[in-house]
């Protein structure tokens, strides 16, 4: 168990990974608009990887180490525990959210306002924490990361004109 707690980030990047390519997968399948497969996954990638940092990372975290405060009877439940809670479950919230949208999006509903919305409070809410770590950068770029392929994700189709398909004789 020790060796899999001192790669625990390892293994939640590759949990990414695997989820991020079969979500994108299970995407293209339910796509009824044409969509770039690689630009796909990037967009995929963002609020996947938000969800897989957040749930199997952060919260798992949180609560494991709760867990054994409790079991070592000093366990505190204060603003600070909250907080980190509450944070990770909004992220998660939020990025799940996404996800919904991306899937309408590439069933062919115009949801890329919402999109963009969802990013902007991710954005919001995780950027400042930055401040105090590092790693509360990762929501932030995960969505920079999908803002930057969405506009390329979605093929456009030239459409068939009458003058294209008429040959004109003289």
């Amino acid at each position: 168990m020790l060796l899999l707690w001192n790669y625990i980030d390892q293994i939640v990047l590759l949990f990414c990974f695997v989820i991020s390519y079969f979500t994108t997968i299970q995407f293209l399948r339910q796509s009824t608009v044409p969509i770039r497969k690689m630009p796909a996954f990037f967009v995929v990638f963002g609020p996947v990887s938000i969800a897989t940092f957040m749930g199997l990372g952060h919260l798992f975290e949180i609560s494991y180490h709760a867990l054994e405060r409790v079991l070592d009877k000093s366990f505190v439940f204060d603003f600070r525990f909250y907080s980190l809670l509450l944070l990770g479950v909004v992220l998660l919230s939020l990025s799940v959210q996404m996800l919904r949208e991306i899937r309408d999006l590439f069933r062919g509903f115009p949801r890329r306002q919402a999109i963009f919305k969802t990013a902007f409070w991710v954005i919001v809410l995780s950027a400042p924490t930055g401040f105090f770590t590092p790693i509360g950068y990762l929501p932030t770029i995960a969505c920079l990361i999908t803002l930057v392929f969405l506009p390329v994700v979605i093929r456009k189709v030239e459409k068939n004109t009458v003058e294209q398909n008429v040959e004109v004789f003289f």
